[in-house]
Formats: C-alpha cells, sequence, structure tokens
C-alpha cells in the first residue's frame, strides 16, 4: 500500500504541472464483531473473539486520485474488500471533458455517478461508516433480481451487478429560480454471456440510461428515472437475454428548513410483462439545530402474478445475522463464514427503520436504531399463511479524533425468525461490533 500511495504521490506531482488541482485521498474502515453470541432454541450458543461483519463493508479502503483542469479531469478510485491490502480492484476509473453547460464522461464504475442524490442518507448522520445498522436498503426494489433494484444509480445496467463501462454526458440547464441536469449514459457491464448457463456468445448488460433531476428554489426537487436494455432473466417462455426496462420517480419536496422528506417508487418490466414495484418514504428532521436528529426510512417493494414467473423473489440482503456452520454443528466459529444480512424469499418486502442521533460534543456522538423486515405472501411460489419477520436494535458510541476519523463501538441485538424452515424457531444474535474509520 505504501508503494502505491507513493506512486500516486510521484504521479500528482508532476501531473501538477497541467492540471489545476490535484488531490489524493484515502479512505479506510474496518469492522469486526469483538464478541459475538448466537443461538436459539434448539441451537448451542458459540462466543467468539472476533467475528468479521462483510455486510459492512470490513476491511474496506479506498484510495483515490483526481487530476483536474478547467477541460478535462480524470478520477481513479481503487478499493479492497478483503481485510488486508493485498488485493485492490478498480472501482473507478473515469474522464470528464467540461464544454460549457455541457459535460462528457467515460469510463469504469463499480456504482455511484449520480448515486443517492434522492436518499437522506442516515449513514451520513452516523459519519458515513455504513452497513445494515444505517441504511440497509437503497432506493428501488429490494428484489435482487429486478431491474429497478437502486434505480438511481446511472452507470448500472438493467439487471446488471458488478463493474461497468458507461460513456455518457450531462446537459445542465440554468432556469432563473432553480436547475434541470440532463444525464445520458450507455452502459455495459463486463459480464461474458458465455460464462453464464444461458450462454448465447453475446454480452450482456448492454443499455441506455436517462436521468433528470430539477431544482426549483421554495418548490424542492424531482428525480426522474428511466433504463433500458438487455436482461440476463428469462420470460415466461423461458427466452433469455430478452428487453427490459426499469423506471423510477423521486422528489423531495421542499417544507421546511430542518426536514429532508424523500418520497417516489419504481417499477420494472421484462419482455412486455411488468414484473415488480416498489416505493420508499425517507424522513430526516433535524430537532435541535448541530445536535439531535430523527431519521426513518420506509420500503415496500411486491412482485406482480406475473413477476413471480420472471423475477426471483430473494432479496438483495436481510438487516438480521444468520451466519451457518460449515461443519453441520450447532456452534459457530470465525471460519463458519461471514455475518451477513438474510435474504428473504417472500414476494412482499415491507422494511422500516428509525434512527435517533445525538451530538454530545465535537468529539462524541451517541445514537440508536431500530429496524424490522417483514416478509409477506408466498415463499418462491409456495402460498404461506404467517409472515417472517426479522428485527434489529442497535446503540451506538461514536468517538472522533477529528471530523474524519474516528471509532464507533455498538451493541447489537438480531433475531430471524425462520417461519417455515425452522419450524418458527428463531435464530438470535448479540454482538459488539467496532469500526475504524480513516480519511484523509
Amino acid at each position: 500500500m505504501k508503494k502505491i500511495i507513493s506512486a500516486l504521490t510521484l504521479g500528482a506531482m508532476i501531473a501538477g504541472a497541467a492540471f489545476a488541482d490535484v488531490s489524493i485521498n484515502l479512505n479506510f474502515r474496518q469492522r469486526a464483531n469483538l464478541y459475538t453470541t448466537i443461538g436459539g432454541e434448539g441451537l448451542t450458543a458459540k462466543k467468539t473473539a472476533l467475528f468479521t461483519d462483510a455486510y459492512s463493508g470490513s476491511g474496506s479502503d479506498n484510495l483515490a486520485i483526481s487530476l483536474a483542469g478547467d477541460i478535462v479531469a480524470f478520477d481513479m478510485q481503487l478499493v479492497t474488500d478483503a481485510a488486508t491490502t493485498s488485493a485492490w480492484r478498480s472501482k473507478k476509473f473515469a474522464a470528464t471533458v467540461f464544454l460549457g453547460p455541457v459535460e462528457l464522461f467515460g469510463g469504469l464504475w463499480a456504482d455511484g455517478k449520480l448515486n443517492g442524490a434522492y436518499r437522506a442518507k442516515s449513514d451520513v448522520d452516523a459519519g458515513n461508516i455504513e452497513g445494515m445498522d444505517f441504511e440497509f436498503k437503497k432506493l428501488g426494489s429490494a428484489f435482487a433480481a429486478s431491474p429497478s433494484f437502486f434505480c438511481d444509480n446511472l452507470v448500472q445496467p438493467v439487471n446488471g451487478k458488478g463493474e461497468s463501462y458507461a460513456l455518457g454526458g450531462t446537459y445542465k440547464l440554468g432556469l432563473d429560480n432553480g436547475a434541470v441536469n440532463f444525464n445520458a449514459a450507455y452502459v455495459t457491464n463486463a459480464t461474458s454471456e458465455e460464462k453464464s448457463a444461458n450462454a448465447s456468445g453475446s454480452l450482456q448488460g448492454h443499455g441506455f440510461a436517462f436521468i433528470a433531476d430539477g431544482r426549483m428554489d421554495g418548490l424542492g426537487q424531482v428525480e426522474l428515472v428511466f433504463k433500458y436494455g438487455q436482461s440476463s432473466l428469462k420470460n415466461k417462455d423461458g427466452d433469455a437475454n430478452v428487453p427490459a426496462m426499469a423506471f423510477g420517480l423521486y422528489a423531495q419536496p421542499s417544507i421546511t428548513r430542518a426536514l429532508i422528506l424523500t418520497v417516489g417508487g419504481a417499477g420494472s418490466v421484462v419482455d412486455g410483462t411488468f414484473t415488480d414495484y416498489s416505493a420508499d418514504l425517507r424522513a430526516r428532521y433535524q430537532v435541535i439545530p448541530k445536535k439531535l436528529s430523527v431519521s426513518s426510512f420506509h420500503s415496500y417493494s411486491a412482485l406482480t402474478d406475473d413477476g413471480t414467473k420472471i423475477v426471483s423473489n430473494k432479496t438483495t440482503k436481510g438487516l438480521a445475522d444468520s451466519p451457518s456452520s460449515t461443519d453441520g454443528k450447532d456452534v459457530y466459529t470465525k471460519a463458519d463464514g461471514k455475518c451477513g444480512g438474510t435474504p428473504m424469499l417472500r414476494d412482499q418486502i415491507l422494511s422500516n427503520n428509525l434512527m435517533v442521533r445525538y451530538n454530545v460534543n465535537d468529539t462524541l456522538s451517541v445514537f440508536g436504531i431500530v429496524a424490522d423486515m417483514i416478509g409477506m405472501g408466498d415463499n418462491a411460489g409456495v402460498k404461506v399463511d404467517d409472515s417472517e419477520v426479522q428485527l434489529r436494535a442497535s446503540l451506538w458510541t461514536q468517538f472522533y479524533a477529528d471530523k474524519n476519523n474516528s471509532v464507533a463501538v455498538g451493541l447489537v441485538y438480531s433475531s430471524y425468525n425462520f417461519t417455515e424452515a425452522n419450524n418458527g424457531k428463531a435464530v438470535n444474535m448479540i454482538a459488539i461490533p467496532v469500526i475504524f474509520r480513516v480519511k484523509m
């Protein structure tokens, strides 16, 4: 890592002669559970000295360099998702050309361009330490296979995952009392269809994305999303590589200066069939300026009757931990895998999240979070009478060395109710996680 930083520093010094603005940023966070107990009826609790929480981006390094001039800018971002810094990958490698009100861009993104402008993220309140305790669901569908999953990400293909290549532009239209940005991009991922079970010799993930976001003084903001492209899903006849589209509409109306409100929804169409839809309601209220804030997130996603035949009803993730033992025993150790949000298999998903944060002073903050995820309706096409519930509650204390560097310690309880698979027995987990964050 020292060699990488040294090389980038040298490159920045050389580039300084050609670019007006040169910056190098390091963003690192490491999360692990110092203490974990897992148990439930018929299960044996086992406490562990260290249990890595992969869901929360444990060991996530983020090294970025930016070279910006009046006409062109280059951005590179390297990350590692492992607990060590031995395996780096590019998360962003892109260039932007500035031509007055027009910006042309091209490059590679793992995610992120125009990512989440309307999310009112609670992890911002929590010092951007992320994870299931702070924002376990983004705008759009909760179902992993839905084309409208994370609908307001410009560089994510229709029903695509992983790194994506994009080429597009932004036109900024200034108004007397606001502005409108029109963003369009051609997007493709690097996954070859020949490597999948539906091999046809073509690349999948090609698509077109359009996002228009406007702001009017005194009224608020609105975002319109439309994506069209190739999907890896199969239609009702079993044909793969069919056309699909995703669309969404989100708004942040101006009510009071202390309130950020996000409301909207998204939907998907695969080969002419309306498959699923989602609705989001988010609010953040600053009760006491710079001291006390309350954030509340609510989300509902559902598959249509025809959509269950096309889109898998497996959620992207859940908010409760349920690690499994690799040796089949009811004891859990670090070698048994990483804690991650346990997905649900239902065709209707309702999730709620409430967070209260209080800044004691510049170096100490405390916050508490309660959340639930409720699965309703069918389970993978099987009729089910009752609901499946996941719960999570946590208390956190965050200590700041300065604005960007901190350590947070939490006490987390989560419960996963195996309504069918475990005859109603719940798996409970209590953990003490610690998160280190360094940014410079």
